[in-house]
C-alpha cells in the first residue's frame, strides 16, 4: 500500500508525485501520466491526456500513442521551407516583403532585387519587370502589375514555359495565394492515383497560367486536356467524398483547332509528376521524400533501384558499400569496417601524436600518466604484456610513441597487481624476473621512479622514468588472470526450459535493479565488475544525477528483501555519447558504484565477451528481468529463452526503425507463455563452454513479450561496445579518480 503523500499506479507501483505528469511513463501503464494539465508553451497534450515536454514534438519520434506529436512536421517532405523557429512556408514567401516566419526569418539577407512590390505598397515607385521590357509605375490606386513574372510555385517548376501570369484561372490574385490553396494540395495528392497521365501539366497550366512575353497574356489549357483530366480523375475524389474544383469549368477553355486561339497541350516529354514527386517506371508518382527510404511505393519498386549513398546523402565506406552519416566521420567511433571513416582526420605535426578524436598532442606528453588529448586516448593501451620465446610474458610500457621494458630494479609484487589491473586483468598475478643477457644499451628500458612510494600516481606508467641504469640487468616478466565471472555457484542443475516462468534464488548473481526513491524498480542492470554495472541509457533519461539512483544485488523478489541482497549508491552514470533516442541506437550506459559489492554466491560479475567474439544466430540464450505480465509487474524474478536471430530478419519485423549492427535480436519460441520476462537493461546472456556465462545483450526495445506476433525484442549488442566499455572502466579507475 502507498502512504498519502504519493501516487499509486494502477499496476501498484508507489511513484513520488514529481514523477507523476512528468512525460515519461514510470509505472509502467502510462496511469502517472493520464488527465495531466499541460502549460500549453512547454509542453504538448497527446490525445491519452499524456503531456510530454514541447521537446519531444516532431523529434521524429513518435511519443504519444495516437502520434500527435509527429503531425505537421517536416517542412521539406511537404516541398516547404523551414524558418528558423522551425515554421514551414511556401519558398516563394521568402523575400515577399511580408515577415511569414513569426521570427521575421523569411526577410532576412534579402537583397532589393529579391524584395517584389506588394500590391498597394507605398513604399514603392516601380515594379520590376521579369521580362525585361519596360517598368511598370505604381498607381495610386490599387492596381496589380498584370504581366508576365517568373514561376516560383515549386510545385510548377518542371514547366516546359518558366513565365507565368496572374490572376489565375482558379482567381489566385498572386502565386503566394495559390501555393497556400486547397488545389496546391489536392492535384499533388491526385497525381499518386495514377488517374491521368498529363494531370500534373493541366493543373500547373490553371495554377501558373502561362505568361506569352509578347502580348503580356495568359494562355490557357487546351478544352481536351481540362476534359480528360476531369473524366478521368473526378471519380476517384468521389471515392472519398471530395469534388473537382468548381472553377475548372472547361467551356471555358479554347479547342486545340480553334481559329486564332492558341492553347496548351502536352509534349510526349513533358513531365508528368511536380518537383517534389518522383517518377516510377509504371508512371505513377510518389513523393520525392520517399525515394531510397528503404520501403517501396512504386509498384515496380523503381523507388528503391540505383539508391546509393549519394542519393541518400550519406557518405560511402570505400571498401563496403557501407553508407553513413556526415556526421560520423571523423567523431572519433570507427564505422566503416576498414575505418576510413577516422583516417586523415587531422595534420599533426611531425613531433606530435594524433589523439583518437584527431586531436594533436606532443610525443612525449603520450602515456606519462596525464590525460592531455580531451577523450584521455593518450593515456590508452600505455602498459601491455608481449611474449618471447618461452611463453612468458614482458611487461611493456609505451612512452613518447615507443615500446620500453621494465628494469625489476626495487620491484614489487603489488606494483605487478597494479599492472595488470591496469590491463583489465584483476585476478591473481605473477612475478617473474629474468635477466637480460644480450647488451642493456640497445633496448630501450624503463625504471621506478627512486621516490615512487611517495609518489601519488594511480597509474604504473606514471611511476617510471627514463635515462637511468638498470643495475640488475633484469626486466619484469608477468602473469595475469581475469577476475572470476559468469559462474551460478547457488544455481541448482535444471533441465532446459522453454517459455517464461520466475526464476529461483542465485541463478541469475549479476542480475542487479537499478532504483530511485521512492518509485522502487525503474530498470534491470547487469554486474559486470566488483564497482562496475552496465545498462541501456534510455533509462536515464531526463535523469542524469547520479545522486537520486542506487543499484540493489542479490534480489530475486522485489517486496521481500532476501539475507542475500546488498545494495550500493551511484557515484557516475556514463552514457554512450552517440546514443540516440530517435532510434534508440547506441543505447547503453555504464554505472559506477560507490563502492565494490562484496562477492557471494548470490552477488557476482558475468563475463564479457571479447571484441570479436559475436553470439551466432540460432544459439539460445536467456533473457532476466522484472518485466510485465497482463497489465501489472511481477514482484518476483523472471527468466524465459530466446533465440537469436540474424539482423536481415530482424529488420523484416520493423518498418520504420533500422536494425544496426549495435543491435541484437531474439525471437521467441512457439506456445511460450505470454507474459513479458526482459526489463529494459536487463541481461541476454548464453552459457559458453566451462559452465560459464557471458553477456551478449541489454534489453533495449522492441517486444520484450513472448509473441510471436509482436516479433523480436531488440538489445544493445555489448560485443560492439567492449573497446568502449573497458576505456571508460580504465580512465575513471586509473585517471579521473
Amino acid at each position: 500500500d502507498c502512504s498519502g503523500d504519493v501516487f499509486r499506479c494502477n499496476t501498484g507501483k508507489c511513484l513520488n508525485y514529481t514523477f507523476v505528469c512528468d512525460g515519461y511513463d514510470d509505472c509502467g501503464d502510462l496511469s502517472d501520466e493520464q488527465n495531466c494539465d499541460c502549460n500549453p508553451v512547454t509542453h504538448h497534450q497527446c490525445g491519452d491526456g499524456r503531456c510530454i515536454t514541447a521537446d519531444w514534438v516532431c523529434d521524429g519520434d513518435h511519443d504519444c500513442i495516437d502520434k500527435s506529436d509527429e503531425i505537421n512536421c517536416s517542412c521539406h517532405s511537404q516541398g516547404l521551407v523551414e524558418c528558423r523557429n522551425g515554421q514551414c512556408i511556401p519558398s516563394a514567401f521568402q523575400c515577399d516583403g511580408d515577415n511569414d516566419c513569426k521570427d521575421g526569418s523569411d526577410e532576412e539577407n534579402c537583397s532589393e532585387s529579391q524584395t517584389l512590390c506588394q500590391e498597394g505598397d507605398q513604399r514603392c515607385t516601380s515594379c520590376p519587370d521579369p521580362c525585361g521590357t519596360s517598368l511598370c509605375e505604381m498607381r495610386n490606386s490599387q492596381t496589380n502589375c498584370s504581366q508576365c513574372e517568373p514561376i516560383t510555385l515549386e510545385l510548377c517548376m518542371n514547366l516546359p514555359y518558366n513565365y507565368t501570369y496572374y490572376p489565375n484561372y482558379l482567381g489566385h490574385r498572386t502565386q503566394k495565394e495559390a501555393s497556400i490553396s486547397w488545389e496546391s494540395s489536392l492535384f499533388p495528392a491526385l497525381v499518386q492515383t495514377n488517374c491521368y497521365k498529363y494531370l500534373m501539366f493541366f493543373a500547373c497550366t490553371i495554377l501558373v497560367p502561362k505568361c506569352d512575353p509578347h502580348t503580356n497574356q495568359r494562355i490557357p489549357p487546351c478544352r481536351t486536356l481540362c476534359v480528360q483530366s476531369k473524366e478521368r480523375c473526378e471519380s476517384v475524389l468521389g471515392i472519398v467524398g471530395l469534388q473537382w474544383p468548381e472553377d475548372t469549368d472547361c467551356t471555358q477553355f479554347p479547342d486545340e483547332n480553334s481559329d486564332n486561339l492558341t492553347c496548351l497541350t502536352p509534349d510526349e516529354d513533358v513531365e508528368e509528376c511536380s518537383p517534389s514527386h518522383f517518377k516510377c517506371r509504371s508512371g505513377r508518382c510518389v513523393l520525392a521524400s520517399r525515394r531510397c527510404d528503404g520501403q517501396a511505393d512504386c509498384e515496380d519498386d523503381s523507388d528503391e533501384d540505383s539508391c546509393g549513398c549519394r542519393e541518400r546523402d550519406l557518405w560511402e565506406c570505400p571498401l563496403k558499400k557501407l553508407c553513413i552519416k556526415h556526421t560520423m566521420i571523423c567523431d572519433g567511433f570507427p564505422d566503416c569496417p576498414d575505418m576510413m571513416d577516422e583516417k586523415n582526420c587531422s595534420f599533426c605535426e611531425e613531433s606530435e601524436l594524433e589523439c583518437a578524436n584527431h586531436e594533436c598532442v606532443p610525443r612525449e606528453l603520450w602515456c606519462d600518466g596525464q590525460a592531455d588529448c580531451s577523450d584521455s586516448s593518450d593515456e590508452w593501451d600505455c602498459v601491455t604484456l608481449s611474449k618471447n620465446m618461452n611463453s612468458l610474458m614482458f611487461l611493456i610500457v609505451h612512452r613518447s610513441a615507443a615500446d620500453n621494458h621494465v628494469c625489476a630494479d626495487e620491484w614489487q609484487e603489488d606494483l605487478s597487481q597494479l599492472a595488470c589491473n591496469q590491463m583489465g586483468l584483476g585476478g591473481p598475478s605473477k612475478t617473474e624476473i629474468v635477466i637480460e643477457n644480450e647488451e642493456m644499451q640497445h633496448q630501450k628500458w624503463l625504471n621506478l621512479h627512486s621516490d615512487w612510494k611517495n609518489k601519488n600516481a594511480s597509474t604504473l606508467h606514471a611511476l617510471l622514468v627514463n635515462g637511468q641504469m638498470c643495475r640488475s640487468r633484469s626486466k619484469v616478466a608477468l602473469f595475469c588472470t581475469k577476475e572470476d565471472c559468469g559462474r551460478r555457484p547457488a544455481a541448482r542443475m535444471n533441465k532446459r526450459i522453454l517459455g517464461g516462468r520466475t526464476s529461483r534464488p542465485g541463478r541469475w548473481p549479476w542480475q542487479c535493479s537499478l532504483q530511485s526513491e521512492p518509485s522502487g524498480h525503474i530498470c534491470g542492470c547487469v554486474l559486470i565488475a566488483k564497482r562496475w554495472v552496465l545498462t541501456v541509457a534510455h533509462c536515464f533519461e531526463g535523469r542524469e544525477n547520479a545522486a537520486v539512483w542506487k543499484v540493489v544485488f542479490g534480489i530475486s523478489n522485489l517486496d521481500h528483501p532476501s539475507g542475500f541482497m546488498q545494495t550500493r549508491l551511484v557515484k557516475t552514470i556514463i552514457l554512450h555519447p552517440r546514443y540516440n533516442r530517435a532510434v534508440v541506437d547506441y543505447d547503453i550506459s555504464i554505472v559506477e558504484l560507490d563502492e565494490d559489492i562484496n562477492e557471494t554466491s548470490y552477488v557476482r560479475p558475468v563475463c564479457l565477451p571479447s571484441r570479436d567474439q559475436l553470439v551466432r544466430p540460432d544459439t539460445y540464450c536467456y533473457i532476466t528481468g522484472w518485466g510485465h505480465m497482463g497489465n501489472k509487474m511481477p514482484f518476483k524474478l523472471q527468466e524465459g529463452e530466446v533465440r537469436i536471430i540474424s539482423l536481415e530478419q530482424c529488420q523484416s519485423y520493423f518498418d520504420m526503425k533500422t536494425i544496426t549492427s549495435r543491435m541484437l535480436c531474439a525471437g521467441y519460441e512457439s506456445g511460450t507463455v505470454d507474459s513479458c520476462m526482459g526489463d529494459s537493461g536487463g541481461p541476454l546472456v548464453c552459457e559458453q563452454p566451462a559452465g560459464r556465462w557471458t553477456l551478449f545483450g541489454l534489453t533495449s526495445w522492441g517486444s520484450v513479450c513472448f509473441s510471436k506476433v509482436l516479433g523480436p525484442g531488440v538489445y544493445s549488442n555489448v560485443s560492439h561496445f567492449i573497446e568502449w566499455i573497458e576505456r571508460q572502466i580504465y580512465i575513471h579507475t586509473f585517471l579521473l579518480n
